[in-house]
């Protein structure tokens, strides 16, 4: 772009970086190679006219923003089928769709459930169909009445040996499957997770591959009903749905038997162990890690550009008004919050690192590392969550009433990542799994149980404690796993001195904004005094660097998609001519005013 086209208030910011903004954006993408590979994505699709709008897209209808998405989603896929790795196109889809994509649950959980719990013919005859989307799938998990609770699913999936098939059915309204992605409108296949019944016997939840939708016209074959459960709070182009099985028939061969078997005769052979069933779930919970440091980025990024442009007022009478990134508060809010953005990159580079490694031990036939990254996985899913929804909200107030504006990108992005406080596990769940590999925590439920009460009386006792104990000790471990991250970088001291300075800010913020959990671990007065001051310091030195932070984070203004955040600080300018787009302004006089208004104001009443 050229400098004449950028406001020159983010010309003067970028040039009082004291760091270089392109080696900290290696460093985030992970090094030199793979932002290279990103651009070359981005550049693939970013200037291609097929994916650029000139309408936003916050005024497409419910149905046109799922058309729309579907579209470019399909067009996404073609484009990148020389991709070796199907999570390179999820990457760039969610990068240029900003409510979601219809087919964002057959790559994240269809194709991986495939993988982790279908046996080699199996895969042979299902894999290559479902990565060039010949099939499309979708998880048919959650129920109307049964979410994180996996083990109360309703779904039958009763054995019949005379035909060697599984009838699936849902025996009442609360058994019908709500929520699963993809299933509402554009899934043919489902991985429907159900009761296993045979020989009268029931053996829990497993995974069975069952086809919804004609391939030829894509109907509901018999026996299914099938839909899309209405509009969401936001992810508007991901069509959730619901599915009712009556007595439906599938062949033996389609229970995924990895792990768990079910012979002709109808006999069942277990697992070598229950612990096979975390690898999927693990899987999910590091993409999501992944997702939430993006949308947090995108917030910061947006936020701290406004904040830049943005005068409002004066600190000193007379010499006019100043960047409302001047004020102290407005540092308070967002610096910290690229500092959560830069934990939560590490935090997932060290995760996929532990996964990876607990796959192969897997393949071995180790299992020994699997529960305790399912902990693990658990408790950051539920604090990264919560803090980034958090983050996200900060950085819209943070914006003042132009954040409320759809066309800033931030309330999108804080309906995209607090939904996900709820799914893949409600987050107070995801805590109290946690809160069982957190040892102090014990104590308490010790106690209760020496008293007289059973384990899970005084489990769910020691709750809200437990709760409390697994949320610092996910705060503890991110936090050190970012200066970790930092002090072991390959990178020059000025790049290295900004970055304490950051993860200082972070962790020092975090305690501040809770004092009274480290009171009552000894910390005193006096400390929180210093502390303080410590904050004041920091933040007075990372201001001259608040705009290249986030400029590292390198995203293009397609990405994010917003009037308040775009790379050239045109704000104001984008603002209108976003508000002369908007569907109302199509007729100077509209039609409601002849129907409505002016007849009531010439009437005589």
């Amino acid at each position: 772009m050229a400098t004449g086209d950028v406001n020159p208030e983010l010309l003067r910011e970028r040039a009082a970086a004291t760091f270089n903004i392109r080696e900290l954006t290696h460093l985030l993408d992970g090094g030199n190679e793979k932002t290279e590979r990103r651009k070359e994505l981005e550049k693939l699709f970013h200037e291609d006219p097929e994916f650029k709008t000139d309408v936003p897209q916050c005024y497409l209808t419910y149905s046109e923003a799922y058309a729309d998405a579907l579209q470019k989603c399909l067009k996404i896929y073609q484009k990148a089928m020389v991709l070796s790795d199907p999570r390179e196109i999820l990457t760039v889809a969610d990068s240029i769709l900003h409510d979601s994509t219809p087919v964002h649950v057959h790559f994240v959980m269809f194709v991986p459930a495939l993988m982790g719990h279908a046996n080699e013919e199996q895969q042979a005859k299902w894999l290559s169909d479902a990565l060039t989307m010949k099939i499309v799938g979708s998880y048919a998990q959650t129920e109307l009445g049964h979410g994180t609770f996996i083990r109360g699913l309703e779904t039958r999936a009763t054995y019949d040996p005379e035909r060697e098939e599984f009838v699936l059915h849902t025996p009442n309204l609360s058994s019908i499957k709500w929520w699963p992605g993809s299933l509402g409108k554009t899934a043919n296949h489902a991985i429907v997770l159900a009761q296993l019944y045979t020989k009268g016997k029931c053996y829990g939840i497993h995974p069975f591959m069952v086809q919804i939708r004609s391939m030829e016209d894509h109907t509901p074959l018999p026996g299914i009903t099938v839909g899309e459960i209405g509009p969401k709070m936001g992810m508007r182009a991901a069509d959730n749905g619901f599915l009712k099985l009556d007595n439906v028939r599938i062949p033996r061969e389609n229970m995924l038997m990895k792990n768990a078997q079910v012979t002709k005769e109808g006999d069942y052979v277990k697992p070598a162990s229950d612990k096979l069933n975390y690898g999927t779930m693990v899987f999910v919970r590091v993409l999501l890690l992944d997702m939430f440091a993006f949308n947090i980025a995108r917030a910061c990024t947006i936020a701290v550009r406004y904040s830049a442009v943005r005068r409002q007022s004066e600190i000193t009478p007379g010499q006019g008004e100043c960047q409302i990134l001047d004020y102290q508060a407005q540092q308070y809010k967002l610096l910290p919050l690229v500092g959560l953005c830069h934990a939560l990159r590490g935090m997932f580079a060290n995760l996929m690192e532990l996964y990876k490694q607990a796959n192969q031990d897997l393949e071995m036939g180790n299992l020994q590392a699997l529960p305790e990254l399912h902990a693990i996985s658990s408790g950051l899913k539920a604090f990264c969550s919560e803090m980034a929804a958090k983050g996200i909200e900060t950085c819209r107030l943070a914006c003042g009433g132009h954040g409320f504006l759809l066309i800033s990108g931030l309330p999108r992005l804080y309906a995209t990542t607090v939904a996900a406080c709820t799914y893949e596990g409600e987050n107070t769940v995801m805590y109290l799994q946690a809160a069982r590999h957190v040892h102090r925590a014990h104590k308490k439920v010790r106690g209760l149980v020496a008293s007289g009460l059973t384990q899970e009386v005084a489990w769910n006792q020691s709750q809200v404690d437990l709760i409390i104990a697994s949320r610092a000790t996910i705060q503890y471990y991110l936090g050190l796993n970012y200066f970790s991250w930092v002090e072991q970088a390959s990178i020059s001291e000025p790049l290295r001195e900004v970055l304490l300075r950051l993860c200082h800010l972070y962790m020092l913020h975090g305690i501040y904004e809770q004092p009274g959990l480290f009171l009552v671990a000894g910390l005193r007065e006096e400390h929180l005094e210093a502390m303080s001051a410590v904050i004041t310091e920091l933040l007075g030195k990372l201001r001259p660097d608040a705009v290249s932070l986030v400029d590292a984070f390198d995203h293009h203004d397609m990405v994010l998609c917003s009037a308040l955040g775009s790379y050239d600080g045109r704000v104001y300018e984008r603002m209108y001519q976003s508000a002369l787009q908007a569907p109302l302004n199509k007729t100077q006089v509209h039609e409601s005013y002849h129907r409505f208004l002016g007849p009531l104001m010439k009437s005589s009443l």
